[in-house]
Parts: C-alpha cells; sequence; structure tokens
C-alpha cells in the first residue's frame, strides 16, 4: 500500500540517510563510468531509466549529493560518491565544474550530452516549473544558463573520440539505437521510456 504523501515526505530524508551510510559497505571503483550531462529538461529522467534498465548500477538527482556536498564544494564527497556507482544522470554530474573533476578522477569514462530543441525546451521548462513549484521561471536567464552549458560541453568535448562522447536528442527516433551502440549493451532498446513527464505532476 503506497503511504501517504505528506508521510512520504516525511520520512525521505531518513531514508535517503539510511541509503548514503549503506553506501559505506560498497565498494569503492575508480574505473569509466557513464555521464548523462544534458541539462534539465532534456529527457534526463528517461536516459537515467534506460541506464538503470540496462543494468548499470545506477544514481540520479539526491538532494544530500547536491545540497550537503555540492553547494558546499565538497567534491572529494561527491567523487566518494560516484565511485559507488556506474552510471549518473542530473545533479551534480552535469554541472560545468564538475564534468572536468568527474573527467580526471575516472579516465576513460563516457559522457552523454542531450539535446533539446531550444523552443520545445523552453515550453518544457516553463511548464515543469509552474505545476512543479507553482512559479513562473525567468525563461531569459534560464535560457542563457542552458545556452551557456550549452557552450561548455561542445568545447569541452569537441575533439573527443566518438566512443566517449555522444550527443542525442531524446525525441530521435534512432535515438535509443545510438545509445545502445555506443553503450555496447546485449539488449538494445527501440526507444526511450518517457519518465518525469510535467503532466504526471501535482501541486500540493
Amino acid at each position: 500500500m503506497k503511504l501517504p504523501k505528506p508521510i512520504r515526505k516525511l520520512i525521505a530524508p531518513i531514508r535517503n540517510r539510511l541509503k548514503m551510510a549503506m553506501l559505506y559497505f560498497r565498494k569503492s571503483d575508480f574505473s569509466s563510468k557513464i555521464f548523462c550531462i544534458g541539462y534539465n529538461k532534456t529527457g534526463t529522467s528517461s536516459l537515467g531509466t534506460a541506464l538503470s534498465g540496462f543494468g548499470f548500477k545506477h544514481s540520479s538527482f539526491n538532494r544530500i549529493i547536491y545540497r550537503n556536498f555540492y553547494l558546499k564544494k565538497k567534491y572529494d564527497k561527491i567523487i566518494w560518491y560516484t565511485s559507488k556507482f556506474e552510471s549518473f544522470d542530473d545533479l551534480p554530474w552535469l554541472k560545468e565544474d564538475m564534468i572536468p573533476k568527474l573527467d580526471k578522477a575516472f579516465p576513460s569514462s563516457k559522457f552523454i550530452y542531450l539535446h533539446r530543441e531550444e523552443e520545445d525546451w523552453i515550453k518544457s521548462f516553463e511548464s515543469y516549473s509552474l505545476k512543479k513549484k507553482g512559479i513562473r521561471p525567468n525563461m531569459k536567464k534560464e535560457l542563457l544558463s542552458y545556452k551557456k552549458h550549452e557552450r561548455f560541453v561542445r568545447e569541452y568535448f569537441k575533439n573527443w573520440p566518438e566512443n566517449r562522447f555522444i550527443e542525442l536528442n531524446i525525441k530521435d527516433d534512432l535515438g535509443a539505437k545510438k545509445l545502445s551502440k555506443f553503450l555496447s549493451v546485449k539488449k538494445p532498446i527501440e526507444s526511450f521510456p518517457h519518465k518525469n513527464k510535467t503532466a504526471d505532476f501535482k501541486r500540493n
């Protein structure tokens, strides 16, 4: 039976801290990882679900990692956490200051950049913010951040080999096949799962 939302929100911090504590018993691995570095609302949740479905030990957004480690610049803690998993999406791994650190700490890792058409991204981001947070975002400011991130990624990875960096559009009919080939998975997928849809959210 699914618990009421207020109770789930109450116990969520406890559950998250228990999960963090359990990681101390998991062996650290500093070999190559898979990082989805697409900006928010470019399909990162869908790609993360695909990575998890491929069988990778996956981590998506984690409030403790972002608020307690990233915002406080405890990068060594983020690297430690990252060593416990195989693939990642969302914050803080997509941040411009994190990408070089991840590249250095986990040599030969693969990076996946998700691109979305500007008009489509604006519509999605604004709709998500309104429905999830109940506020209208400053889209001029948000678009500048999106473009800044895009410029950084394309400059940083411009000379990388195609077996370590790929740019995908989640709405590309061949995107899932390209991802499967890029990761050399045994069971390729034909399409991406559609997760974290704006229509799925309900305000309290």
